[in-house]
């Protein structure tokens, strides 16, 4: 796994605040719509696209309830 540089990633960006509370939870799942919440972020899988660039390992889980796609995300 490559490591990312810390600074990298500022953490007032919609990134740094996605990547905060993934840390924070790391390992566990993480819902879009709190990754949304917390970053304001209308393009929240976009923003994890980015961070999986800088080489930070987030993996997704879509689940269905009730007639939705729910999607969820993990750091590791």
């Amino acid at each position: 796994m490559n490591t990312p540089h810390p600074n990298r990633t500022k953490a007032d960006s919609q990134c740094g605040k996605i990547l905060a509370l993934l840390e924070q939870r790391r390992g566990e799942a993480v819902s879009l719509f709190d990754l949304w919440q917390v970053s304001g972020s209308m393009a929240v899988h976009s923003r994890i696209s980015d961070l999986r660039e800088r080489g930070y390992n987030i993996s997704c889980v879509t689940k269905q309830t009730r007639g939705r796609v729910l999607s969820e995300y993990t750091l590791h």
